[in-house]
């Protein structure tokens, strides 16, 4: 008899969720896939055109992933349920989504943020959120993982983290094939913190383009990024050698020199003279980058940690700071 078909879930129809949910079909699973009702467009057409042409245009997708504009209706029967939405909005949506998810479902952090009022990793935001039950089955997901190149089958490796085993082994049955791999590691704070951090230094290494900056600059600027994300990594709890594998310096590379990135467009227009909110607007997405370098100046602060790089970030895009003059100093007497 024909094993049935595993149902999965996929939260957030943006580049990411889109491109999680190509390669989870892709595998032979049915995914469910939803967005917030604010923005239902990427589901139209997914459900008209088999197509994302909001968020990931010209991929035919697979006709095994179903598009569902009531989150009760997306969850119904779903043994995983993908988290791939805006960490601003993560905890809301989890604390609605929460009573509809089945026991046992493992629930897998794509997100991989630090919530702005608690200063907590989303991994812990989720997890608050879940019923007793379903708290140890939280699992995170972060490393370099541009959307397009994993639609397109190009082999991406990444850290799978959580303190369960089991969870881990049963999202890798579910996501590996020839060109997915999934490394796993109990460092959920490392992962997350890596995955969320990455997105500053991102914006440094756009406004680097945007300022005309070399190659030799950038990779100076990298290397000191993975410093002070480890500094903060194990700050906070997590273990500082995260930060130079896969979730971190993986992760920042993949990120940082990606010109398709909304984090380094956005970094390029305030090298080349925007303000941040006509740069933002120009990237017309939601740039992660811009509130995690305020939670990032901010644990600093609380951790009393010396954060030179992600402070000259902060002040080019919060200010009228010239990214030029920033970036001198920055060069000439920090590093």
């Amino acid at each position: 008899m024909k094993k049935p078909q595993t149902i999965v879930t996929v939260l957030g129809a943006g580049n990411m969720g889109t491109a999680i949910a190509q390669v989870l079909a892709d595998n032979g699973n049915i995914v469910n896939i939803w967005n917030w009702e604010g923005d239902i467009e990427p589901l139209k057409q997914i459900e008209k055109h088999h197509e994302n042409k909001k968020y990931l245009k010209g991929i035919k997708l697979s006709e095994n992933i179903i598009a569902k504009y009531n989150i009760e209706d997306a969850l119904q029967g779903a043994s995983f349920v993908f988290l791939a939405i805006p960490s601003g909005v993560l905890e809301h949506t989890i604390a609605f989504a929460s009573r509809n998810i089945k026991n046992r479902a493992v629930v897998i952090d794509l997100s991989k943020g630090i919530d702005a009022k608690s200063l907590q990793i989303t991994s812990f935001i989720i997890a608050k959120h879940l019923r007793v039950g379903l708290k140890k089955n939280v699992v995170t997901i972060s490393g370099p993982a541009i959307a397009s190149q994993m639609v397109a089958k190009k082999f991406t490796a990444m850290n799978i983290a959580s303190k369960n085993n089991h969870a881990i082994k049963k999202v890798r049955a579910i996501m590996e094939n020839d060109y997915i791999k999934l490394v796993p590691t109990h460092d959920v704070i490392g992962v997350d913190v890596g995955g969320s951090f990455k997105n500053v230094y991102s914006i440094a290494i756009g406004m680097c383009e945007g300022l005309g900056y070399g190659l030799n600059t950038k990779a100076a600027l990298i290397t000191y990024a993975i410093k002070e994300i480890a500094d903060i990594t194990k700050a906070m709890g997590g273990k500082r050698h995260t930060a130079y594998g896969l979730a971190g310096l993986g992760d920042l590379i993949g990120t940082s020199l990606c010109e398709d990135s909304r984090n380094h467009r956005f970094g390029k227009y305030l090298g080349q003279g925007l303000t941040a909110e006509k740069a933002r607007a120009k990237v017309k997405q939601t740039v992660e980058g811009i509130d995690a370098t305020d939670c990032l100046v901010r644990l600093s602060k609380k951790y009393n940690l010396d954060t030179p790089f992600a402070h000259t970030i902060f002040h080019c895009i919060s200010s009228k700071h010239d990214p030029r003059r920033a970036f001198e100093r920055l060069l000439r007497e920090v590093l």
